[in-house]
């Protein structure tokens, strides 16, 4: 995907409009600066003990809590964890009986691509892998991409035999991206060559902490933007976001067209 894809979000976003929460707790003059802009892609409504100037403000102890059951209530069209606490927000998800499988949105250099798993107790077994990178995928079918997977492992493909957790890592790639390629999804193994993957739509790391470490890499030394990580369900939209982060316009925006999206719209 190419930065189209972003410009393709944000018209969707904004064409919609859709009622966003995002918890917000003790936020930065930088943050409430974002949400005044994102107020162009969202009715947004802020859960917590903060909002900016013209921003619905619902008052809460537990924002955690009360931000997935005003979405399970169907009182927001999506929401978007802003600045709370991931640990409590994935507990109140799982509750309600939400599997939480992440994949963060990224955009570097013209280049717009998936990157998972992001959390860090997320990918630890094949199967879980294989069940990400599946989910993944048909996620980025109903947003109307034909999805290119690239698989990482832990070498370089004729690695093998220097390491046993280096094979145990390759053979999980070679495994995962031929069940894909099974499923009908263009997917190649590419070991630990992630700078051959580029341009391709989703990039599957070995396991979540190497996700986190590449995800955060990118962000935060790099200068990519991230637009957040949606949950692969379709039960709910929810977007995931690093509290690292001083705005959150691209959440926001990854929200409302993912709403926009579901509604055929």
């Amino acid at each position: 995907m190419d930065r189209g894809f972003i410009d393709l979000l944000r018209e969707k976003a904004r064409s919609r409009r859709a009622r966003i929460g995002i918890g917000l707790v003790n936020p930065g003059r930088d943050v409430l600066e974002s949400l005044i802009s994102a107020g162009g892609y969202a009715e947004i409504v802020a859960v917590g003990n903060a909002a900016p100037e013209g921003i619905e403000l619902i008052r809460s102890d537990s924002p955690e809590d009360d931000l997935i059951r005003l979405l399970m209530r169907s009182e927001i069209d999506g929401a978007v964890r802003g600045n709370i606490s991931a640990t409590r927000t994935m507990r109140a998800l799982s509750r309600v009986g939400i599997d939480v499988m992440r994949m963060a949105l990224l955009e570097l250099g013209g280049w717009a691509f998936f990157l998972a798993p992001v959390g860090i107790d997320e990918g630890d077994t094949l199967q879980e892998k294989l069940e990400l990178a599946m989910r993944g995928a048909s996620f980025l079918k109903t947003m109307g991409v034909e999805p290119r997977v690239s698989v990482l492992s832990g070498g370089r493909l004729e690695d093998v035999g220097r390491s046993s957790k280096v094979d145990t890592s390759l053979a999980h790639g070679e495994f995962v991206a031929a069940r894909l390629r099974e499923g009908g999804v263009n997917a190649v193994h590419r070991g630990i060559l992630i700078e051959s993957a580029r341009g391709d739509d989703l990039v599957l790391a070995p396991d979540g902490v190497s996700g986190n470490l590449l995800f955060r890499t990118m962000l935060l030394i790099c200068g990519a933007a991230a637009l957040g990580a949606p949950v692969l369900t379709d039960q709910i939209i929810f977007v995931d976001s690093t509290r690292a982060r001083s705005e959150f316009t691209g959440p926001v925006i990854l929200a409302g067209a993912l709403v926009s999206m579901r509604e055929g719209r």
